[in-house]
């Protein structure tokens, strides 16, 4: 992402990228672009959009162009091998949440479901292996390819109210964006359960594989694909304590919810969102949120 703000201010110059934020602001073909993904989390790479902090205003700029899509990406996974774990994670769950909400969204479709559940199987296989081996370049390997493959499939379908919450916090108490993703997902899901009930459930799947999905009632695997995604965090938090509430960043003040709810109602993702979301609904997930 801070490559393509950077490629937006080299071919198009001046200093101001916040100038240049909206979707068609850039009207012509930035200079050749080639990246090098250094996380596996993102997707930056086979995306269109970009998201840049702005500090001073507490908020998160959004880009979004076709100019924006790199020419060529080399996914290497040798460049993750010195993660430390806790980004390891973070980004892994960040790549899952893209995948999980474009399999949920609104504008979900079958080129998105193919990406998306690919996707959600590597990651769910390979991501604990990693955390506990971090030189596993096979596993390495495979959260990299799932990344991309998020990647792709949220920029053929769209994400929904976790990346609204998230990038709301991110933006007001500056928080990783991968560890807000992994924080809001399960509770997003509780909220929108009764809208997203059929494809969630087909989600166990993926998430958990045959064995677990045919053993569990149809009836039930909506809320087991929850409970299985809060079990990879709960792992995850054991190996690296990736924070699983707001109250354990301990950089979140139970004050700024409701500053949060209304940054996140102006976000662009929450039109895509399943459920209709209220600012009572926003608050009532970030309080669930909460601790």
């Amino acid at each position: 992402e801070t490559g393509k703000a950077v490629n937006i201010l080299v071919s198009e110059g001046g200093d101001d990228i916040a100038k240049y934020s909206g979707a068609g602001v850039l009207k012509h073909p930035l200079k050749p672009f080639f990246v090098v993904p250094t996380t596996a989390g993102t997707g930056s790479e086979v995306t269109s959009v970009a998201v840049i902090t702005d500090e001073k205003k507490g908020l998160k700029l959004p880009f979004t162009s076709s100019f924006l899509l790199p020419n060529a990406a080399i996914i290497d996974p040798r460049m993750t091998l010195t993660l430390p774990p806790h980004i390891t994670a973070a980004t892994a769950m960040d790549a899952m949440t893209h995948a999980t909400e474009a399999f949920t969204c609104m504008a979900k479709n079958p080129l998105s479901d193919a990406y998306a559940t690919a996707a959600i199987k590597k990651i769910s296989r390979n991501l604990l292996k990693v955390m506990d081996n971090p030189k596993d370049e096979t596993g390495r390997l495979e959260l990299a390819q799932a990344s991309t493959m998020a990647g792709i499939a949220f920029s053929n379908s769209m994400v929904g109210l976790v990346h609204s919450l998230g990038h709301a916090t991110g933006a007001i108490c500056h928080l990783p964006h991968g560890l807000c993703m992994s924080l809001y997902l399960p509770y997003v899901l509780e909220f929108n359960l009764e809208s997203i009930r059929e494809p969630l459930g087909e989600l166990l799947l993926y998430i958990e594989g045959p064995e677990v999905y045919s053993a569990t009632p149809a009836a039930r695997r909506a809320e087991a694909s929850i409970s299985a995604l809060r079990q990879l965090r709960d792992a995850l938090h054991k190996r690296c304590e990736l924070p699983r509430t707001l109250k354990e960043t301990g950089k979140v003040l139970e004050s700024q919810l409701e500053l949060i709810a209304d940054v996140a109602l102006d976000d662009g993702s929450i039109m895509f969102n399943p459920r209709e979301v209220s600012r009572e609904d926003a608050m009532a997930v970030l309080k669930r949120a909460w601790a």
